[in-house]
């Protein structure tokens, strides 16, 4: 079982960002439910943005685990959506460990985008063309869905950014080709577990390359940068759907290919 991390690990002293930090992730590994204290929850993107840092230093200093990833989608008016995925919880092998909602594993389907090439940090803006050949393979992915808050109680956008927004992990699936990935405005799915169901979907972006060029320059301006290994999601082409733990299903991407999984508690 996870350890939990205690303020006293840390010799953190009564900074509310680095407290937040804490509390958010330990109640990745407990059934605590809880929203942030008040005096702990952000005010401004640029609070929860900070908190999300101060939990990515928390991870790789007390518990040794990086950012695997990145989840995002092009900002929609002031809200920005971008949030790590640590590298503990990107997964490639079946079965894959997840956490239930309610009994059932929730997940989104979506392409993600393999960096084989580092993105570091610099003045001048990355180009497309330098984001792209920085991608060295794309796959069918699933992000794995939880809502780490219980109640009826209205959440705040700020809340969900600082923890991550909803995240807990990515399962990255087959390679598929580049060209195909990129291109990628629309795809039929087709679920397959007990029964069969088809469905339609569209990214929310016109594209799923398109979050990627904006998230590279996004970060680049805040002094992170995405490393080779790293992985980013850009968007759910289907909302979300719901498979059983511990019975194989299968989600074929049209003419893309398929992913067949089992995912266990």
């Amino acid at each position: 079982m996870a350890r939990l991390i205690a303020e006293d690990d840390l010799q953190m002293n009564t900074d509310h960002i680095n407290t937040a930090a804490v509390y958010l992730i330990n109640r990745r590994h407990t059934s605590n439910r809880d929203r942030l204290p008040q005096q702990l929850r952000p005010e401004t993107t640029q609070d929860a943005l900070k908190i999300q840092q101060a939990s990515i230093q928390i991870m790789s200093e007390i518990r040794g685990a990086r950012v695997g990833g990145w989840k995002t989608v092009l900002p929609a008016g002031d809200r920005l959506n971008v949030a790590p995925i640590f590298s503990d919880d990107v997964h490639r092998l079946s079965p894959c460990p997840i956490r239930l909602e309610k009994g059932v594993c929730r997940i989104e389907p979506e392409i993600g985008f393999r960096f084989a090439h580092a993105l570091p940090p610099r003045d001048s803006a990355y180009s497309d063309d330098e984001i792209i050949a920085a991608i060295g393979s794309t796959h069918m992915a699933l992000e794995l869905i939880e809502n780490r808050y219980a109640g009826t109680e209205e959440i705040s956008y700020l809340e969900n950014l600082a923890d991550c927004l909803f995240n807990q992990g990515l399962y990255l699936g087959p390679e598929i080709p580049k060209a195909k990935a990129i291109d990628a405005t629309g795809i039929e799915f087709t679920l397959s577990q007990g029964g069969t169901k088809t469905f339609k979907g569209t990214h929310p972006n016109q594209g799923p390359i398109l979050p990627v060029l904006w998230l590279a320059n996004f970060l680049r301006e805040r002094g992170i940068g995405i490393e080779a290994g790293q992985v980013v999601i850009t968007g759910s082409f289907a909302g979300v759907h719901e498979v059983l733990p511990d019975h194989e299903f299968t989600l074929e991407y049209g003419g893309l290919g398929s992913i067949t999984l089992t995912f266990t508690k």
